[in-house]
């Protein structure tokens, strides 16, 4: 079925192109540079195969997996010779003066996938931009290696075979026929033995790791290696992170508008993430029977839909950085320090720790023979409650909060969605808290006038002039209006009611039923939005909000789903509102609370029903669990409210230590 789809679209394209009068879509021409390059010891050249040619004529954008399958390409090989000195080389590609596509497009839209010549991948998938700077002159390096000569005195003899693609991004959307020329060149030098090749993303972390056991002031070590030899075994050799913050602080990474934590770096340079806050609440099912971490006709997990739909669809460039060929043991055990079997291995893009993987983050604690532990002050205690992946027992789930523990309740718990960085990903920075590492490749900063729409869930925003208690974080785009959540409560106070006193949850949000001045609808706005107006401008815009009563499912609160004949529809007529402001809904990005647990935290109102007569709401006590509850009860809220469409950024790079600061 998904190729199926594939070929109508790409049909559909071709005769587009010929109702236009044919125009070739782009065209690629690349110059073979074919000769030897001298060094001090020895030679290195760079030879082309004479059966292929990079001919990309009538080309139209595609996605990554078809430009990686069927992607035009041109073979060649890489030879020579050295004696007695430490050869560098590197191939590169230059853009020729006679291209028409912009240096923009290029770097946006050109992608690249190197492999050698049995198509065994070399290099991931680049965007142009994101290939490293070439050291000869203005160009892109597709690879490069150092030479080492043979310690016997003899010649030691280079002889590596490649597989260039390259294709348009399928986000590519100019029609006007433009070309991109290339030439593809050789460098080489010799070097001393101090010269070293960059790293990548995995590198970087070891060598972090590394220089901080061998620091003479720190007596902490920060890993712990699962080197058991189990035949097939896939935590054979991988490097845990392992201790209290302040001995585990090179493992920050900030992407996607969100700040994560490596917790642990495979054997094929692959490395796991986990995010360092909760980002939502939801159920992990809608039974207590429904314990696994799938989706079929059989089993319901609310927690891989969200996961793997609504969270994933926030990650910036994800095919290009998360490895979806990996597995997630969500297989049952009754202790946490025990590694799971593998009988119940999921394939998904997004997934959770395992008890098994959260119990590494503090095994080494208080003993660097790992002899002992100590969860509560694991560097992955966050002080709320969040779900791990598998079950306890066949009707129980593991949850953490000062320790690993388990329950059998289907009560929403916190979600700290876990993914896995391919090989090869790139980083800067220094991976501590303030100066966390990048994904090279990531969205980059937006720009002074930049238009805040353009930018991604989980950055954060200030109100042009704002105090420094108003700070928001993007919930995402709507109508191409900015969903923005504050940090804090309103007037920090839990002693508001929600919309109404009569005790039903019947009168929705905003219906203009209730006058009770003692209500968050009222004083929300009444008070709040009026004085946001006064002080920061027209900056905002009323927008939609879904208040369906979702149960434990949080796919109701968007979309009712009923049912015509065999066909299931959306129906959001009956549970629709405009309002300039808001809450966020059970299951939204963010709906959690944000702030550091035990600091000045109380509960707090989501916007809309568990059932007719009930409100969901974040708990305090439960330290980010979700519950249900009378709209009588007196709790706090974090108003949401959406930016208009012309509201730009004037300044900050987005964090939350530097919010983009925003304006008309």
């Amino acid at each position: 079925m998904n190729n199926r789809k594939t070929l109508i679209i790409l049909v559909s394209i071709f005769s587009f192109l010929m109702l236009v009068g044919g125009t070739s879509y782009a065209y690629f021409i690349y110059n073979k540079d074919i000769g030897e390059v001298s060094v001090e010891t020895g030679n290195i050249s760079l030879n082309f195969s004479n059966s292929n040619n990079l001919s990309l004529t009538n080309l139209v954008p595609i996605s990554d997996n078809l430009g990686k399958e069927n992607g035009s390409y041109i073979d060649f090989n890489v030879t020579g010779s050295v004696d007695t000195e430490r050869i560098y080389y590197e191939v590169y590609m230059v853009p020729k003066s006679n291209s028409t596509m912009t240096s923009e497009d290029i770097n946006n839209y050109v992608k690249t996938y190197l492999t050698d010549q049995n198509d065994v991948k070399i290099s991931n998938v680049k965007l142009y931009k994101n290939l490293r700077d070439s050291t000869k002159e203005s160009g892109k390096i597709l690879y490069q290696a150092i030479i080492e000569p043979n310690t016997n005195g003899t010649s030691k003899t280079e002889n590596k075979d490649f597989r260039l693609r390259v294709w348009l991004s399928d986000e590519y959307s100019d029609l006007s026929g433009k070309t991109f020329n290339f030439n593809i060149y050789l460098y080489a030098i010799n070097v001393d033995e101090n010269f070293e090749l960059p790293l990548d993303g995995a590198g970087t972390v070891r060598k972090a790791i590394n220089a901080k056991i061998n620091a003479e002031t720190n007596a902490c070590n920060p890993i712990w290696v699962d080197n058991m030899d189990t035949a097939n075994d896939e935590s054979d050799d991988i490097t845990y992170f392992s201790g209290t913050n302040d001995c585990v602080d090179m493992n920050y990474v900030w992407y996607s508008g969100k700040l994560w934590r490596i917790t642990a770096i495979y054997p094929d340079g692959s490395m796991k993430l986990v995010t360092q806050n909760n980002i939502t609440t939801i159920a992990f099912s809608g039974s207590n029977s429904d314990v696994n971490f799938y989706t079929d006709a059989n089993t319901t997990s609310y927690m891989y839909q969200w996961l793997n739909e609504d969270f994933y669809d926030t990650l910036y460039n994800a095919e290009e950085f998360i490895d979806n060929t990996k597995q997630w043991n969500a297989t049952m055990t009754s202790s946490i320090s025990a590694r799971p079997d593998e009988t119940n291995v999921v394939s998904a893009s997004v997934g959770l720790l395992n008890s098994y993987e959260y119990y590494n983050s503090y095994r080494c604690i208080g003993d660097d023979t790992c002899v002992g532990s100590s969860s509560t002050w694991g560097y992955l205690n966050n002080r709320y409650y969040w779900r791990l992946l598998n079950p306890y027992s066949s009707s129980s789930m593991w949850r953490v909060y000062s320790s690993g523990s388990f329950d059998g309740s289907i009560n929403p718990y916190g979600v700290r969605p876990s993914i896995y960085l391919k090989f090869g990903v790139e980083f800067e920075g220094s991976g501590s808290v303030n100066i966390p590492y990048k994904i090279v490749g990531d969205k980059d900063v937006g720009k002074t006038n930049d238009l805040i729409n353009t930018r991604l869930s989980g950055e954060y925003v200030k109100l042009v002039n704002n105090d420094s208690n108003q700070t928001f974080r993007i919930i995402g785009i709507e109508d191409n209006k900015t969903k923005i959540i504050a940090m804090d409560y309103a007037d920090n106070k839990g002693t508001r009611l929600f919309a109404t006193s009569t005790g039903s949850a019947n009168t929705l949000w905003g219906s203009g039923t209730t006058t009770d001045a003692d209500t968050w609808y009222d004083y929300l706005n009444n008070t709040y939005v009026p004085n946001l107006k006064n002080t920061y401008g027209e900056l905002f815009d009323s927008s939609t909000y879904y208040l369906g009563t979702s149960g434990y499912n949080y796919k109701l609160s968007v979309c009712a789903n009923t049912t015509s004949g065999n066909t299931k529809v959306c129906d959001k007529t009956s549970q629709v509102g405009t309002f300039n402001i808001g809450l966020p809904r059970y299951g939204e990005m963010f709906a959690t609370q944000q702030r550091l647990a035990n600091s000045n935290l109380i509960s707090m109102w989501l916007m809309n029903r568990y059932s007719t007569s009930k409100m969901w709401f974040v708990d305090d006590n439960g330290m980010g669990s979700t519950y249900n509850s009378y709209p009588t009860s007196a709790y706090g809220a974090r108003p949401t409210l959406h930016l208009k469409s012309s509201v730009k950024i004037i300044s900050g790079t987005g964090t939350e230590s530097d919010p983009y600061v925003v304006g008309l």
